[in-house]
Order: C-alpha cells, then structure tokens, then sequence
C-alpha cells in the first residue's frame, strides 16, 4: 500500500504559487515598460506587440493549468484523514489483485475470486 501525506502535495504547490507570482511579476514589469514606450510615442515593432501577446498567451495557460493542479490537490487533500494521512486505495486494489495473480500462477490452484 502507498501511505500518501500532505507534506508533499503542499510543497509542491507552494512551490508552483511561488513560481507563478514571480512570471506574473515579471510578466508585470515588462508590460509596464511596453506601456511606458508606447505612451511616450515610441514606435513600437510589430515584433515586439506580438512577442509580448504571445508570453501573455503562454502565461495564461500555465496559469490555467496550475489553477488545474491547485484544484486536483484541494479534492485529494479531501480524502486525507484528520491525522493527516490517507490510504491509497486504488493503489492498495491493484497490488492486491497483482498478489493473487501471483499466487494463482505460483500454486495453480485455478480459480481465486477477484
């Protein structure tokens, strides 16, 4: 059986917080210096207006799918027990059925219920 503890889990997204605030603010910084150069008449490339609407495209998406990890954390940190433990047991079934297997090969005794 996994024995699966939310230590883990939440290391892991607090690191992918952490990593997502610093894109934010560095996606933030270079937006408000694009917005500075274009308030100030600067010709701007086309380039460069489709460079910056790209990164914020790709860092829409991480976004998203963080808020997809986040989500899938919050419904497994549910089934954690109030000691802050939990089983796995679709894990548990399936080393259970792997150990039948073997003894049904191992001692051909035929049939052994599922």
């Amino acid at each position: 059986m996994t024995l699966i503890t939310p230590g883990a889990e939440e290391a892991r997204s607090d690191e992918l917080v952490s990593s997502m605030q610093a894109s934010l603010t560095d996606m933030r910084q270079q937006f408000e210096a694009f917005t500075r150069k274009a308030e100030a008449g600067e010709e701007l490339k086309e380039t460069e207006v489709n460079s910056q609407i790209a990164a914020l495209k790709r860092l829409v998406v991480n976004l998203q799918g963080m808020e997809n990890k986040l989500d899938d954390f919050r419904q497994a940190r549910t089934g954690i027990a109030q000691n802050g433990y939990a089983f796995d047991l679709d894990l548990a079934r399936a080393e259970v059925r792997c150990a039948l297997g073997r003894l049904r090969t191992c001692g051909s005794a035929g049939a052994v219920s599922e």
